[in-house]
Parts: structure tokens; sequence; C-alpha cells
């Protein structure tokens, strides 16, 4: 119980730490936060992120029409029956 306490304290003081590292330390003249912001936000970045919103929603158009399509049921099929093949007897 102690042990798992005192794992869990050090790997939020980790995670802590990462943390600051990624928003607060430069690495040339900006920190990695800069950097990444920089990266997506370039024009060929937007673009990429736009058309995979685009095809996230006709992706998500086309299950949520297959999931109605299962949820409902199906009509019954009305095929006229074929004639009675019964053989009267004699009277």
């Amino acid at each position: 119980m102690v042990g798992d306490f005192l794992k869990r304290l050090v790997n939020g003081v980790v995670f802590l730490l990462a943390a600051l590292t990624f928003f607060l330390v430069p690495i040339g003249r900006k920190t990695a936060a800069q950097h990444l912001v920089a990266i997506f936000s370039t024009p060929p970045a937007r673009e990429a992120a736009s058309a995979f919103a685009h095809i996230a929603r006709r992706i998500t158009a086309e299950a949520r029409s297959e999931i109605d399509k299962l949820r409902r049921p199906q009509p019954a099929s009305r095929e006229p029956r074929p004639p009675s093949t019964k053989v009267k007897p004699p009277s």
C-alpha cells in the first residue's frame, strides 16, 4: 500500500517536471511547445487537418446510417404464396 503510494507520487513528480520542461525550457529560440505550435500552424498541416476532419465526418455519417439500418426492423416481405398442390380425394 505504501509502495503503491510512493510509486504514484514519484510518477506524478516526473510528469510535473516533464510538463514544466516542455513548456518552459527553450530548445534553441523556442520551447518544445512553441515548436509544436509552429509546426502545426503551417498551411500544409492545416490542409491535412481539414482533410482528416472531412473524412472523419464522412465516415461518421456512413457509420450512423449503417447503424440506423441495423436498428430498423426489416419490413416483412409480401411474396405471393405458391398455389396449393393438395390433391382432393374423389367423392
